[in-house]
């Protein structure tokens, strides 16, 4: 007799999935049932009354109040992230903002941009039109910038600017509401890069750690986007990489995403994205 069920749930905040996504999650799902010895249930449905624990997979990070009306407690109950603000999901919470009048949302806190600013691109979030011509004047006396939507990842919404005109156009592109709730973050930008993950993935007591380089294809449209990894995967937390051989780029990758999460490693439940990406280039 399963242990438990582990089911799909679809949040409301989260992001519209390719039907490949959906494929990719459902088949990731059935193999941590497996894992975990429980039975998949498939979509969470509500109206269910499910007679055993339930483990969540969600397909986005979930907010902290979203997650409490579903009974998730703890990361035992959830494959994912939960986290109390929706910025706070996103590399929003990467850079500072340009001074203290600045726009902000409920929740802003300067305490983590401050920590990580040796280790990260320089760069500005902002959460206002006024704002991200501050940073962008500052910024576009030492080259291009890049202006990245919070929500997207893969390399998607990404806007290279070279002058105040160029960012006026896309700033158009990105509404108010938008631009309130998960802001605009602005980076130096690179050229010829060079991509590196470091992550951890945890189903209960089970962790994997990783390391590896990453992909860039053209999509249909002819836009570089995100193509894969190739990954060296090891059992264990994040400290088990430590003892694994690797290029000095890569090591420093590691050593800066351990600096980027804290000691403690990633507050899985209660904070950001478990996957920081380290980058290498030259400026333009």
């Amino acid at each position: 007799m399963a242990n438990g069920i582990v089911v799909l749930y679809f949040s409301r905040f989260g992001k519209p999935l390719q039907t490949h996504h959906k494929a990719v999650l459902d088949l990731g799902a059935k193999a941590i049932a497996k894992i975990k010895g429980y039975e998949f249930g498939g979509h969470y449905d509500t109206a269910r009354d499910y007679s055993g624990p339930l483990f969540f997979v969600p397909d986005d990070t979930l907010l902290l109040n979203e997650a409490s009306r579903l009974g998730i407690r703890s990361p035992n109950d959830l494959y994912g992230g939960v986290v109390p603000y929706l910025f706070v999901k996103t590399k929003a919470i990467t850079h500072g903002l340009v001074d203290r009048d600045a726009e902000r949302p409920l929740g802003w806190s300067a305490a983590f941009a401050k920590r990580v600013r040796e280790i990260v691109l320089p760069g500005y979030t902002v959460f206002s039109n006024r704002d991200a011509q501050v940073a962008a004047r500052r910024m576009l006396t030492r080259g291009p910038i890049r202006l990245k939507k919070p929500l997207s990842a893969s390399g998607k919404d990404q806007t290279v600017v070279t002058t105040l005109n160029e960012l006026d156009a896309a700033l158009e592109k990105v509404t108010a509401d938008e631009m309130a709730t998960y802001g605009l973050v602005l980076e130096e930008n690179l050229r010829q890069v060079r991509t590196f993950s470091v992550g951890e993935v945890a189903v209960g007591s089970l962790r994997i750690s990783y390391y590896g380089t990453q992909r860039t294809v053209r999509d249909n449209g002819g836009r570089p986007v995100y193509g894969g990894s190739e990954l060296v995967c090891v059992r264990g937390g994040r400290e088990v990489l430590d003892a694994l051989p690797m290029s000095p780029e890569v090591r420093a990758a590691v050593v800066a995403a351990k600096r980027y999460e804290g000691d403690g490693g990633v507050p899985r439940f209660h904070g950001i994205a478990p996957e920081l990406r380290c980058r290498s280039g030259n400026r333009r």
